[in-house]
C-alpha cells in the first residue's frame, strides 16, 4: 500500500497501488497553524541561533568523507579518470538493466498500456553497446538547459501501474544549468548522452549538454566560481540573456552557483543587479561562454551561506507549499531533492537519495526496537533545523517541539491515515510543516513510528552530553 512518497532515486523502495481511496489533504494539516508555517516561530525556540554548527573547514572535511564513501555514490567528475574501457561500461548497463529494466515486473508506459516486449528490444538497441569501442575517452561538458536525468534513453516512462503518472521509475533526476557532467558514450539514435553527474549516471538528451573541447576550459570556469561564487539562495532565481532583465533564459532551484563577473570586467546593469558567467552551446555542440544577469531583486548569495540554524530553517521555509514531483519531472521536488537543495548553499555535498541521505551526519543511535517514547527521547536532544529524520522512502527536517508534539518539514506526496474509521490516501502533493503523528492510524503507522534514522549535521560538541554518550559515528 503506498504510504508515503520516496526519494526519487531510491533503488529498493517501491510502489503497491492496492492503495485506499484518496483524499486531498486539508491545509494547514492538523495540529498546524499559519504561524507554525513561518520560519520565526521555530527560531525564536531555539537558543542562539545564529550560532556556527560547522565552519567551512568543518564542511570540507565531511565532504572529502562523504566523497571518500563509494556507498553514497557522490562524484567528484572533474577528477574522474579519462579512459574507460568497453568492459567497464558494459558493466554500468548491465547494472542499469537489473535493477530497472527487469520485466519480470510490468512497467506501463504513458498511455496506461504494459511496455512491450517490441519497446524493451528497441530500447536495447538504442544502448548502442555495438557502438562502444575498446577503449573510450570521457568527455567533460556543462549542462545548459533544465534536463531530465533518465536511467535509459527514451522519454516513455515506466510505471509502475496505469495510473501512477506521478512516479515514473526511468526518472532519475533532473540537471540544470552550470552542472558538470562526464559523459561516458552515446545512444545508437545520437539524441541521447550516457553521463555521470555529481551524484548518479543516466542518460540525458544531448542537446541540453555544452562540451568542451579541452578539459582546461572546464577546471578554469570551476575555479572562476571557486573564486567569485554567487549562490542561488532562493526557491528559484530567473537568470537573464540581456542586462536590462527583458529575456529570460532559464530558472534555477537553490544550491546552484556561477560564477560572478566584477564589475570593473563588465558593464553594469543599468538597473543593477548581478552579471555572471554561464556555459552556453554552440550549432555543433561547443562549449562557449557568456553573460547572464539576475536581477538584483532576486534571492543570491556572494559565497556560501553561513551554517547557522537560523540560516537553515528560513532556506527551508523557502521551499514551503512548493510541488512535490518524483525526480522533478513535473517540475516540483521529491523529499530527497528537498534536503539536497536545502544544504547545497552551504556548501555541504549530500547525495540524491533518501536512504544515502541519511548516512551523512552525526548518527544518534539505532532505534531499532525503539518504542515511540524512546525515539521522542531521542529527539529531545536533536539539534533543530539541523537534523535529518529518515523511513524507508522518505527524509525530512526536523523543526523542534511544540506543546509536546515533534514536528518536521518535508516534501511528501502523501500518507495513509483514517477517516470516520476508513482506511484513506491522504495525498499532500507538496513540501509541508507537518506533526510526526501523521499517518498514526493506518496501516504502516505515524511518521514517528517509522523513522529508522537520525542525524544531526553538526559537530558533536553541540549535542547534549547525553546524546553524545550514544553516538554511533561521526
Amino acid at each position: 500500500m503506498l504510504t508515503i512518497s520516496l526519494s526519487g532515486v531510491g533503488l529498493s523502495d517501491e510502489i503497491s497501488f492496492s492503495a485506499p481511496p484518496v483524499v486531498e489533504a486539508p491545509h494547514p494539516l492538523p495540529h498546524v497553524s499559519p504561524a507554525m508555517e513561518r520560519p520565526d516561530f521555530w527560531i525564536r525556540k531555539v537558543n542562539d541561533p545564529d550560532r556556527i554548527l560547522l565552519d567551512p573547514q568543518e564542511i570540507q572535511k565531511m565532504n572529502e568523507e562523504s566523497l571518500r564513501n563509494p556507498a553514497l555514490l557522490l562524484c567528484r567528475v572533474q577528477e574522474m579518470k579519462e579512459t574507460w574501457t568497453r568492459e567497464e561500461i558494459e558493466a554500468f548497463f548491465e547494472e542499469d538493466w537489473n535493477v530497472f529494466g527487469s520485466q519480470s515486473e510490468i512497467r506501463y508506459g504513458k498511455n496506461g498500456s504494459p511496455l512491450s516486449d517490441l519497446f524493451w528490444n528497441e530500447l536495447r538497441k538504442n544502448l548502442n553497446r555495438a557502438g562502444l569501442p575498446a577503449r573510450s575517452l570521457l568527455l567533460f561538458a556543462l549542462v545548459v538547459e533544465r534536463t531530465d536525468l533518465r536511467v535509459f534513453p527514451t522519454d516513455e516512462p515506466g510505471l509502475k501501474n496505469p495510473g501512477g503518472q506521478d512516479f515514473d521509475r526511468f526518472q532519475h533526476a533532473s540537471l540544470y544549468p552550470g552542472s558538470l557532467v562526464g559523459i561516458y558514450h552515446v545512444s545508437a539514435d545520437r539524441r541521447w548522452a550516457y553521463i555521470q553527474s555529481s551524484f548518479i549516471r543516466g542518460w540525458v538528451r544531448i542537446e541540453s549538454l555544452a562540451i568542451a573541447k579541452e578539459k582546461r576550459e572546464i577546471t578554469e570556469y570551476l575555479d572562476m566560481i571557486e573564486r567569485n561564487r554567487l549562490v542561488i539562495t532562493g526557491n528559484s532565481v530567473s537568470v537573464y540573456r540581456d542586462p536590462e532583465h527583458q529575456e529570460l533564459l532559464f530558472s534555477v532551484p537553490m544550491g546552484n552557483a556561477f560564477p560572478m563577473i566584477p564589475s570593473s570586467n563588465r558593464l553594469t546593469p543599468s538597473n543593477g543587479g548581478h552579471t555572471i558567467r554561464i556555459p552556453s552551446r554552440e550549432n555543433d555542440g561547443r562549449l562557449r561562454f557568456r553573460e547572464a544577469y539576475i536581477p538584483k531583486s532576486e534571492d543570491v548569495h556572494h559565497g556560501f551561506l553561513p551554517y547557522t540554524q537560523s540560516n537553515l530553517c528560513r532556506q527551508a521555509f523557502k521551499m514551503l507549499h512548493q510541488p512535490y514531483s518524483w525526480g522533478e519531472r513535473s517540475g516540483g521536488r521529491d523529499c530527497s531533492r528537498f534536503i539536497l537543495d536545502l544544504f547545497a548553499p552551504f556548501g555541504i555535498v549530500m547525495p540524491r537519495n533518501s536512504k544515502l541521505q541519511a548516512e551523512v551526519g552525526v548518527d544518534l543511535g539505532s532505534l531499532k526496537g525503539k518504542t515511540l517514547k524512546e525515539k521522542e527521547h531521542i529527539l529531545e536532544g536533536a539539534i533543530p533545523f539541523a537534523t535529518t529524520l529518515r523511513l524507508p522512502g522518505h527524509i525530512m527536517l526536523y523543526l523542534g517541539k511544540h506543546r509536546g508534539r515533534h514536528y518536521a518539514i518535508h516534501s511528501i506526496w502523501g500518507i495513509e491515515t483514517r477517516n470516520k474509521g476508513a482506511p484513506v490516501l491522504l495525498r499532500i502533493g507538496k513540501a509541508v510543516v507537518s506533526d510526526l503523528t501523521l499517518g498514526k492510524g493506518g496501516s504502516a503507522g505515524s511518521l514517528l513510528r517509522r523513522i529508522t534514522d537520525i542525524r544531526v549535521l553538526a559537530r558533536p560538541t553541540l549535542l547534549s552530553h547525553r546524546q553524545r554518550e550514544g553516538l554511533q559515528s561521526p
